[in-house]
């Protein structure tokens, strides 16, 4: 079994860690999935090679050529004299060097070298207002689908060990796969881990919060009560606004990513559901007359339609009339 050490002697190791290329990346991927046990070892070594990078110092012009003519005016027999003489200092000094090294590295390994390094990092902040949505590429290529009302912090660019987000509102991530660096989505204290997947998150208020995994698999951790839960796809982790329970549920797959094609979807949805969905998707304020009459439990699917045709189709089937005046919206129900 490898060791820390072991990888820091192998080449190869070394040039995919400070090199990389396609096929490296190709060769040492295979290889973690084909030893998870040493997958551990292997990071250790990649942080001791990545934390050790240094500029390479660059001499002023000129300067090699002036040591090398004042190399060339010593006398031949007096250097030569003087390399016997002091050899074993130069032995001794390279001992010592090495010595110190090892000491050095051995220092390093004893570490907790899996903990970030500390640097100023550039967060980078977008979000929507009501009526709005926003599609936009992450520094590792992740693409993320932003809802209304919502807003999404991200570093200017990711770390070496691994790539975290922060979410309000709603969002559809579709993560680009990087096995060394997993993908964390930060919302609500709770944690979404993944490498390569398509997963939903959405709030609603400051307790409910739905987590909806499309594809690959993720892990949900409760940063306060230590909680771990792992989601399959067509899963569903859902917290409870209420009594702060948590539940895994079947999910449809278009009901959770209808939003982003641009479709409203309304399920069996009350008047205060439909007012706050058609506000938040519109950007208008709605105001209802006779509110207390309505009991609905509506129904309906409206791709790319304008407020005004949806209201219109609302309106034959709930028996209401509307005014539409510019960003205000008058509903009477009869």
């Amino acid at each position: 079994m490898n060791t820390k050490e072991d990888f820091l002697m192998d080449p190869e190791f070394i040039a995919w860690t400070l090199h990389p290329n396609d096929q490296l990346n190709d060769y040492w991927v295979k290889w973690m999935d084909a030893n998870p046990e040493q997958v551990r070892e292997l990071k250790l070594a990649r942080e001791v090679l990545l934390r050790s990078r240094y500029k390479e110092y660059k001499a002023p012009d000129g300067m090699k050529e002036d040591i090398r003519q004042k190399l060339l005016t010593e006398k031949s027999t007096e250097y030569l004299n003087e390399k016997k003489s002091y050899r074993w200092l130069f032995n001794l000094a390279a001992m010592l060097l090495i010595g110190f090294t090892l000491v050095w590295l051995s220092g390093i390994f004893t570490k907790d070298l899996l903990a970030p390094v500390e640097e100023a990092l550039v967060m980078l902040h977008k979000n929507t207002g009501p009526g709005e949505k926003l599609q936009l590429t992450l520094p590792d290529g992740t693409r993320v689908w932003l809802n209304s009302n919502s807003e999404i912090s991200f570093p200017e660019k990711f770390g070496s060990v691994e790539r975290k987000v922060r979410l309000a509102g709603e969002a559809f991530i579709e993560v680009e796969k990087d096995s060394l660096r997993p993908f964390k989505v930060e919302a609500q204290g709770l944690v979404t881990t993944a490498l390569g997947t398509s997963f939903n998150i959405k709030e609603k208020g400051e307790a409910e919060i739905s987590i909806s995994l499309v594809t690959g698999k993720v892990k949900v951790e409760n940063v306060a009560k230590r909680e771990d839960f792992f989601l399959s796809p067509g899963e569903q982790l859902h917290r409870d606004p209420i009594t702060g329970k948590k539940s895994i549920r079947k999910f449809d797959r278009h009901t959770i990513s209808s939003w982003k094609e641009g479709t409203i979807l309304f399920q069996k949805s009350n008047l205060e559901e439909v007012v706050t969905i058609l506000e938040n998707w519109y950007g208008v304020k709605i105001e209802v007359e006779n509110s207390t009459i309505a009991n609905w439990e509506f129904s309906g699917e409206y791709h790319r339609q304008s407020l005004e045709n949806v209201l219109k189709s609302m309106g034959y089937v709930q028996n209401f009339e509307f005014e539409l005046n510019g960003k205000n919206v008058t509903i009477k129900i009869k």
